[in-house]
């Protein structure tokens, strides 16, 4: 089912319009929260990152001070508050103080750095492999790297399955299917060049760099098969960062990973 958006996903679950979506579990946690039982399965670790033209004089993350950013997303996006906690762990000061942020889609970003319209953006991986087939531009840092700078474990996942546990318990047969379906996917992904020449009428990759560039950071993203309680209370400690950054807007009452956010069944 086609869906123009997170948001619009969001709700075709909740009403029941489709079974599963993919979605962060920042959402997740909230819903259960507020006591909407939903659960996630890992799906991908892929990230965004900052992207700048080369002849930039932005080097590293400290030179964001100043500097207008565009940023994919809103003003909770995950990768712009994981930003700012780092930047502010690192340099003592907040982010979205001492820069100027523009928010906005991702293709509009890619074509506003084009144009020069903004000194870096924050964006999302697909755009970020899109725009690096561009050598006018490189890449300063991963959301990723931020994450182990951030002192948290390897293989914690960005986005993930999600669906109701209700419907889960019902259906744990054609769950499991799913799930083991999905893992020999992305195995395969993995391990073979052949598959994506398969899947590479479905890409939108009219250059053999841009396809290169976004099969590379999907087989990045695929979690480990083992999703160990390391990854878990990473999790927790990313949750607990970010609530603090992100209030009440990002998670709702809830300041701790609610249980059972992560589908252990």
């Amino acid at each position: 089912v086609e869906l123009a958006s997170k948001n619009a996903a969001a709700v075709a679950l909740q009403g029941g319009a489709v079974d599963l979506i993919v979605t962060d579990w920042f959402w997740v946690s909230r819903q259960r929260g507020e006591g909407r039982e939903f659960s996630f399965v890992p799906h991908s670790m892929a990230a965004g990152g900052l992207i700048v033209p080369k002849n930039s004089k932005i080097k590293n993350e400290s030179d964001l001070e100043g500097k207008k950013i565009g940023i994919a997303g809103g003003q909770v996006d995950k990768g712009w508050l994981i930003f700012r906690a780092y930047f502010k762990k690192e340099f003592g000061k907040e982010l979205k103080d001492v820069s100027k942020q523009i928010f906005g889609a991702p293709p509009l970003l890619n074509k506003k750095i084009e144009q020069r319209s903004f000194d870096a953006i924050l964006t999302y991986w697909p755009y970020q492999a899109k725009l690096l087939t561009n050598e006018n531009f490189t890449k300063v840092i991963d959301i990723n790297d931020i994450l182990k700078k951030l002192e948290l474990p390897n293989g914690i996942p960005v986005i993930g399955w999600v669906f109701k546990d209700k419907w889960a318990s019902k259906n744990q047969e054609l769950l499991s299917k799913f799930l083991s379906t999905s893992q020999e996917a992305k195995k395969m992904m993995l391990d073979s060049d052949d598959v994506w020449n398969k899947v590479r009428p479905f890409m939108n990759a009219d250059n053999d760099k841009l396809f290169l560039n976004l099969r590379d950071i999907y087989r990045e993203g695929i979690p480990a098969k083992e999703f160990s309680t390391i990854q878990v209370d990473g999790s927790k400690k990313l949750y607990s960062i970010l609530a603090e950054i992100g209030g009440r807007e990002l998670v709702g009452n809830a300041k701790k990973l609610s249980p059972g956010t992560f589908w252990t069944k």
